[in-house]
């Protein structure tokens, strides 16, 4: 059974027609079994609170149902694995792992090179580069190579470029820079794929989601990919934090060309530490339209994220605005899916939203089906010797769910929509008769007639995106259309 959304009052629904809106959390219906569906992978942080068991336990149970993916916190940072030289913890690691392995979680390691949370004792060798060279390639071998075979992917370097207008590689406040040079990050890679060969590398950092502009960091990380592939150093990925604020619009847009320039150099980009928050100020005084328009921006990074065949990995930094680094560290609040009391918010439905307009038929996977369906180890499968050809169950179309108003379907080419202004045209012979309908990017309907002209008007609407379906038939055309 399907639960209305708290937020359900919102303005714009005093438009629908016809049933009301409904919450797509449910058991039979998360994130995660439709992110499965279509080769990807959508997680989030463990918190480290889960680390030390000082957590509520409603979070642990919606983290293993809704998500595919984890990632610690700080648990695998340099000075949480290494805090003194050569004196390994893996202790908190280890105890993600066992959680990944136990609920079938892909795990992402984060990170071997950084030149924020080293452990104290690496700056006694500062400007010593043999030693530093020495001190970094025994972490990472010891590291990686502890849990190879169990971290599909790590962040080998992380935010390594400077903030600079001409971005290049960070020359200070790095003991690695400063003590080794630029040769370090390569060196990283190259000791992290030693230690483990089958293992994803990625370099991470934070503001490459704003565009490719000359002198920007998405501009630098893709020429240094292009060094890196041409040298042979092996780096497979790119991961693009994304830590923003509600006001960012442009930004996934952004995100795709990085996208498109990164896929033609053969490497994937990945949204590592997805967060959209409101100022801190805001606290409090936040509305439903508010809420909606946090979702409106996490559907438009999904909808990248399903649309680009290179992009293999969606992480929200953080699963409950109650457990969350932005009010303490970024000044700002209540940026993730589900609120302090972990209800879903309208971001959750955005990104249920989403995954449910791109079938799973039309959503092209980086992963091959070793990655995407490894062997069962936590138990036997009582189906090895099922002699079906093709397993028809994997969907249930005996329900019928009320959010499947923004599922695309094959098309006739006899149908076309046309959008000026605020007026909506729709035609070809089999636009007669047809039913029009617009939902927002939560999946809300907002608008709905009978086609007999062809022509609508949307001047009652707000300005935004949003997805026009049109049904003639058993045929449908969905797209997004955007009203300014």
């Amino acid at each position: 059974m399907k639960k209305i959304h708290a937020l359900s009052h919102f303005a714009l629904c005093t438009a629908i027609i016809g049933v009301g809106f409904m919450n797509a959390q449910a058991a039979d219906e998360t994130i995660r079994q439709l992110a499965k569906e279509r080769g990807r992978f959508i997680g989030t942080i463990l918190n480290s609170e889960w680390f030390n068991d000082a957590i509520e336990p409603e979070f642990e149970e919606i983290h293993k149902t809704q998500f595919n993916v984890v990632v610690a916190e700080n648990e695998m940072k340099f000075d949480a694995t290494e805090p003194k030289e050569d004196e390994f913890n893996f202790e908190k690691g280890d105890k993600m792992v066992k959680y990944a392995q136990a609920n079938g979680l892909r795990v992402r390691g984060h990170a071997l090179a950084w030149h924020s949370q080293v452990a104290n004792w690496v700056n006694n060798y500062k400007g010593q580069k043999q030693k530093l060279l020495a001190v970094l390639k025994n972490h990472i071998t010891k590291v990686v190579g502890h849990w190879k075979g169990q971290i599909a992917e790590w962040d080998v370097v992380n935010e390594a470029i400077n903030d600079d207008y001409n971005a290049d590689w960070r020359s200070t406040n790095s003991v690695w820079y400063e003590g080794i040079g630029a040769e370090f990050l390569d060196s990283a890679f190259v000791w992290a794929h030693e230690a483990d060969p089958d293992a994803e590398l990625c370099y991470n950092d934070y503001s490459i989601e704003w565009g490719l502009r000359e002198g920007s960091k998405a501009s630098f990380v893709v020429e240094q990919v292009k060094r890196w592939k041409k040298n042979n150093i092996p780096i497979t990925c790119v991961g693009t934090q994304t830590h923003i604020e509600i006001a960012h619009e442009t930004t996934p847009q952004n995100v795709r060309a990085l996208a498109k320039a990164l896929a033609e150099l053969g490497v994937t980009l990945n949204i590592t530490e997805l967060d959209i928050g409101f100022p801190k100020g805001s606290a409090g005084k936040l509305t439903a339209a508010d809420y909606a328009k946090q979702g409106h921006l996490y559907r438009q990074f999904m909808d990248v994220f399903l649309e680009e065949p290179n992009m293999g990995e969606f992480v929200i930094w953080g699963l409950t605005d109650a457990h969350s680094w932005l009010d303490e560290q970024q000044g700002k609040t209540e940026g993730l899916l589900f609120d302090k009391q972990y209800k879903p918010k309208p971001a959750y439905d955005s990104v249920m939203a989403s995954l449910k307009a791109h079938p799973a038929s039309e959503v092209k996977t980086p992963y091959p089906d070793s990655i995407l369906n490894p062997p069962d180890t936590t138990a036997k499968d009582t189906t090895v010797k099922d002699t079906t050809v093709k397993d028809t169950t994997v969907r249930d179309t005996t329900v019928k769910d009320t959010s499947d108003a923004i599922k695309m379907f094959a098309i006739p080419n006899n149908i076309s929509i046309h959008i000026a202004g605020r007026t909506l045209f729709v035609m070809g012979t089999a636009a007669k008769d047809s039913k029009v309908e617009v939902f927002d990017m939560q999946g809300r309907p907002i608008f709905s007639m009978e086609n007999s002209k062809g022509v609508f008007d949307l001047s009652s609407i707000a300005d935004g995106l949003y997805v026009v379906r049109v049904r003639s038939g058993s045929a449908s055309l969905v797209t997004r259309i955007s009203i300014r």
